[in-house]
Order: structure tokens, then sequence, then C-alpha cells
């Protein structure tokens, strides 16, 4: 089994990461190389220098003069107490009992031999409060300690350069996490926010160039690819304006030197070829050039559209009928609303007898509210696997939903899914038990996408 590095997802999160391994490392560097290189005390506690001291003036000293020296290291220095005893050196595994002992017996020299009395150790652990050191010339001085001279060393201060890296380390995580919030992390964010909300509908500033210089030249390649892209879409439906504005009148005269024809079966199948190219012109021309909504989004009432739709219907001797709520206010566009629901109901009464027109309220994921306008039908529905593939423009179903289909054109659900997108809702296809196509268009409580 390989276990693998998951790393933040944020760069920020990396950097600030980064920034903490590193210094972490550098620090672990430097403690290490202070601990190395201190010095170590190997001759035993500095407190028991002047007994070495005077240990060693006592032992050079002639046998006349040591009694005197004794008094007067004992009148200079009230922490010790110097006198001769009796007493032979003890074995050597005794000797190196106590690290007090080792210590200053190494600070003496080979020619000295230092032991505790068993009686002069307080405890298991303490230090004791008087030793034996055997001179070079047999005779045995006595040292007994002051209370406190060798006990728990007093508390040492805070060293400053651990202070002062705390203080830089603190400062320069705070320092590289802003900066890479900042500088780096906003200008992506921004740009991923502009890319993400990119459409041909709105014509935003263009982004900002700040930040690094490839987060720049990112920035600048995104600005150049929406400007190409609006070219191309303006001198698209500019194209297609023209076209249609020019096609016009080809089907006018058309439609006048039709009513000369005296056939009654020749003259209905020119006026009903006429009248679906007109369609045809008119629907791709909105899909085109009208869903370019400019108008702010005002309170629309959704139950009274609805059942304004359901009433023309009704008018056209089509069952269709509403149902939900009294009242239900959305922000949006009313005339592209009431267009994409025409268009669903234009496509239920084709493949369907009955048709249901809902309005209700629904959660999101997220626990977010939204409103849910719903086109029931009892036709033969759609495949699963045809579903996304229909909501794409001059896109037609399969032969089972076009038995009837004389006045489709493919553009009525992509009308439908432009307009629901446009109000920051989407446009779903699903199966109504027991038979039929229920066609779903979801608009958050908020209205439209800023």
């Amino acid at each position: 089994m390989t276990l693998r590095l998951r790393l933040p997802s944020r760069i920020a999160s990396q950097i600030a990461m980064l920034v903490i391994g590193a210094v972490a490392l550098l620090q672990l560097l430097v403690a290490g190389s202070l601990f190395l290189l201190a010095p170590r005390p190997l001759h035993g506690p500095p407190e028991l220098a002047p007994a070495a001291a005077v240990a060693k003036l006592v032992a050079a000293a002639p046998s006349g003069l040591r009694r005197q020296i004794l008094d007067v290291a004992n009148a200079a220095d009230p922490a010790f107490r110097f006198s001769f005893a009796q007493g032979q050196p003890p074995s050597a595994d005794v000797e190196q009992a106590h690290p007090v002992v080792r210590g200053l017996g190494r600070r003496l020299g080979p020619d000295f031999h230092v032991w505790a009395p068993a009686s002069a150790i307080r405890g298991s652990e303490g230090a004791p409060d008087a030793l034996m050191i055997a001179l070079p010339g047999g005779q045995v001085l006595q040292v007994a300690l002051a209370e406190g001279l060798l006990g728990a060393p007093p508390p040492r201060p805070f060293p400053i350069f651990i202070v002062a890296t705390l203080a830089l380390v603190t400062v320069n995580i705070g320092v590289l996490t802003i900066w890479a919030s900042r500088g780096v992390t906003a200008p992506l964010a921004r740009f991923a926010t502009v890319a993400e909300e990119f459409s041909v509908d709105r014509d935003p500033a263009p982004l900002r160039e700040e930040g690094p210089a490839e987060i720049r030249a990112a920035v600048r390649a995104l600005n150049r690819m929406r400007d190409r892209i609006h070219s191309m879409f303006a001198d698209r439906t500019q194209m297609l304006a023209a076209v249609s504005h020019d096609l016009r009148t080809p089907i006018t005269r058309m439609r006048l030197r039709a009513e000369f024809i005296e056939e009654p079966g020749l003259k209905a199948q020119f006026t009903r070829d006429l009248s679906q190219m007109d369609a045809m012109v008119q629907g791709a021309l909105f899909f085109l050039r009208d869903g370019d909504q400019k108008e702010p989004a005002s309170p629309v009432d959704l139950p009274s559209l609805l059942q304004t739709i359901a009433d023309t219907f009704g008018d056209m001797g089509r069952d269709v009928s509403y149902e939900g709520p009294r009242q239900a206010v959305a922000q949006g566009h009313a005339r592209q609303l009431e267009r994409a629901v025409v268009n669903l109901v234009e496509n239920a009464v084709r493949h369907g007898a009955i048709v249901v027109i809902r309005l209700r309220q629904m959660r999101l994921p997220g626990d977010a509210s939204a409103l849910a306008i719903e086109v029931v039908d009892d036709g033969p529905g759609i495949a699963a696997a045809d579903r996304q593939r229909l909501l794409k423009p001059f896109t037609r179903g399969d032969a089972a939903r076009r038995q009837s289909d004389a006045e489709g054109f493919g553009l009525g659900l992509s009308i439908a899914q432009s307009i629901a997108a446009a109000h920051g809702g989407e446009l779903t296809l699903h199966d109504y038990q027991p038979r039929g196509l229920l066609a779903r268009i979801t608009l958050p409580a908020g209205g439209p996408a800023a």
C-alpha cells in the first residue's frame, strides 16, 4: 500500500506550509549546532572551584603552613569549612558514585582522591554536604559545604536567541501568508471567478492585470480571448439579423403570391411551409439576439404569469392547467420567463394530451431555497441518454417524440435553458410516472446571478 502526501488545496496554505517547514528545519539545524558547540562543565559544578583551589594550595604548601592556610580560607569564604580529618579513600566504584565527586576529582587531577561520606549524602538524588579529599602527601582534607550551595541551580533566563528567533519566525510567516493571500491567491481567485462567470450575454469590464508575471500573462490572455469571443458573437448576430431581415422580404412576397393559388390543397402547403420558415427565423433570432437582456431584473408574479400561460393554451383547445400557490414573487425578466415556459408547454402539448404547469418551493444542496417551475406531460418521454443532447441548439429528439413534430426546429429547450441560466438557475429533464416528461426550471430565491 503506497501512502501519498496530500498537500492543501489552496496556494496560500501551501506557501505557509513551505515557509513553516523551511524555518523549522533551519531552527533545528541552528539548535543542533549550538548544542554540539556548547561548552560543557567537565570539571564539576563551578561552585566547587574555590574548594579545588584551596586543596591544591594546601597540597603544595609545607606541612607547617597548611593549618594557617585553612584558617585563612575559612575566614575568607563562609560557604566552605576546611579541616583535616582521618580516613582512607574508598574503592573506585564508590568513589565514582556521585557526579559532584567525579567533577571535583577531574578538576583536581589524578594525584587527588575525592569521595563523599555516606552520612553526608542527603537522599538518593541529593548533593553531598561534605567532601573528603586525599592529598598527595597522605593527609585527608575535609570540606564542609554550606547549605544550599549545591542545590537546584537557579533558573536560567530564557535565551534571547530563542525569543528573537520565535519573533522572526512569527513575523515572517505572517508577512508571507498575507503576501500569498493578497499577492498570489487574490488575483487567482478573481481570475477564476471572472472565467467562471464569462458569458457572451454580458460584457463586463476587463480584469485588472495584477499579481505575479505569470498571473498577469494569464489575465491578458483571458481579456484578449473574451474580446475575440464577444467580437465573433456580435458579428454572427449581426450577420444573422441581416439575413433574417433579407429573408422577410421574399417570405412576404411568397405569401402574397400564395394567395393567388387557386387549388386549396397546394395553397395550404405553401402557407404552412412559409409559416415554418418564418417561425424558424424568429426562433433563431431570439436565441442569438433577444436573449441578450440588458434591462435590470424586476419582481415577477410567477403564479399570475403561469396561470396566464395555461389559460392561453386552454383557449386554443389544449388541456393545460396550473397547480401551485397563488402568491410567489421572483426577481427576473417576465418576458424571458414567459418565453421559456411557453417553449416548454409547446413542446409538451406537441407530444402529450394533458399538460400541467406546477410551481413549488424546493431545497437545493447546501440548504438553499429555490423556486421550481415544472411542466409535466403524459407523452412518450425522453430517454435518459438523450436529455443533455436535446438541450443543445438545433437538436431534435428520437422518433417517438417526433411522430407529430411538424413545426419543431430544436430551439425550444435551448432557449429555455439559456433563459434559466441567465436567471441563475438551470433547466433539467426528468421522467414522470407513470409516463411522460417533467421539465423543471429551477430559479434561486436570490434572483438572477450578478
